[in-house]
């Protein structure tokens, strides 16, 4: 939700005078913040088989469809109320919104701009699958050196979609609650441009708030997690 923050010193400019009370005229400004909340679907099929699914498309599992619903008891619990909840296309990220856009009683607002980066020659495939056809390469990309799966896309293309998206929801929502339902990918391309180094798992329905400032995310803190994260790491 906005948040007003004070840019005046909140000490009294008032001083006794000839036991007269004199003040200063003080300028207090409030500076509207919208908050973003931006969060991975539940556990899928093939986040289960640890299969990489990029644009492919996976349902939830009944895991999955019980943290939706969890994180949806949550942040009604919190009073979190956003305008609408904006969604991946795909199934397991809108599957995801419908859920907890159920528990705030809101719409859901698919976007394709907020879809998992697309995983090229690796979507459909098993981390196994990955190391035999592309040894050495995907924990070359997971240390950074890659800048892209084979054939799929960089982090640039990513970002430029996904702002774009982003652009979309923030016009629409104004000055309220923005929640965002998308993918592994996503999360954590949007965290680490902001400077945060985040190489570790963000588990499924785990995420991060964001402040919103000219139309860019700044500023994350994670949201608490949901589930323990698995010792494999993730598949995108």
């Amino acid at each position: 939700m906005s948040t007003g923050r004070l840019h005046a010193p909140l000490s009294s400019p008032c001083v006794l005078v000839d036991s007269t009370l004199r003040c200063a005229v003080v300028s207090v400004t409030f500076l509207a913040v919208q908050r973003a909340l931006v969060l991975r679907h539940g556990t899928s099929t093939w986040n289960a088989e640890g299969r990489w699914q990029g644009w492919l498309d996976a349902p939830l599992t009944a895991e999955g469809e019980a943290q939706a619903a969890a994180r949806g008891r949550e942040l009604a619990h919190a009073g979190i109320v956003p305008r609408a909840i904006y969604s991946s296309d795909l199934s397991r990220a809108a599957r995801t919104a419908e859920i907890i856009a159920a528990h705030l009683e809101v719409p859901v607002v698919p976007d394709a701009g907020l879809r998992e980066r697309n995983g090229g020659e690796w979507q459909g495939r098993t981390r196994a699958e990955i190391e035999t056809g592309w040894p050495g390469m995907r924990e070359a990309w997971r240390r950074g050196e890659l800048t892209a799966p084979p054939g799929g896309e960089d982090d640039a293309q990513l970002l430029a979609r996904v702002d774009a998206a982003l652009t979309r929801a923030i016009e629409h929502v104004g000055r309220n609650t923005l929640v965002v339902v998308t993918h592994h990918g996503v999360v954590r391309a949007l965290v680490r441009r902001t400077g945060l180094d985040r190489s570790a798992l963000i588990p499924n329905l785990g995420g991060y708030w964001f402040d919103e400032r000219d139309k860019q995310l700044v500023d994350p803190e994670p949201i608490g997690d949901l589930v323990a994260a698995p010792e494999e790491p993730t598949v995108e």
